[in-house]
């Protein structure tokens, strides 16, 4: 069974309860899970609040939120994005209280799913920014 539910962003045919779950979320939430807002635009103590953790400490207060831009080649990105689709754990997190969508990999499964050179690229990025 699908659905065609707010937010106006979505598909027009998703699952039914896909479309329930995000039309609940808090909006600054479904800006980012769903509706694909830029991280950037989106303050994160208006976050932090949207998911009942007002005091928490914030990215200001731990330094600078680092990104590295392809860190793998899309190859690799779309792999990874077929075994969680195909293979993800469904249970309700402990931050929105919907589907997690993460799959655990060992090191040894991520190898074979990307390759070892991928996952090198993945297993030097903490030594990147120290």
């Amino acid at each position: 069974m699908t659905a065609s539910l707010a937010p106006q962003s979505l598909p027009s045919a998703i699952p039914a309860g896909f479309a329930r779950a995000a039309a609940a979320m808090h909006p600054t939430v479904r800006s980012l899970l769903v509706e694909g807002a830029d991280p950037a635009t989106v303050p994160v103590d208006d976050l932090l609040a949207a998911l009942g953790r007002e005091g928490s400490p914030t990215a200001a207060e731990y330094g600078s939120v680092m990104a590295v831009p392809q860190s793998l080649s899309a190859r690799a990105c779309a792999a990874l994005r077929a075994a969680v689709d195909s293979q993800r754990r469904l249970e309700a997190d402990s931050v929105d209280g919907q589907a997690e969508h993460q799959l655990n990999l060992s090191r040894a499964a991520l190898e074979a799913l990307v390759g070892s050179a991928e996952a090198a690229k993945l297993w030097r990025l903490p030594t990147a920014f120290r």
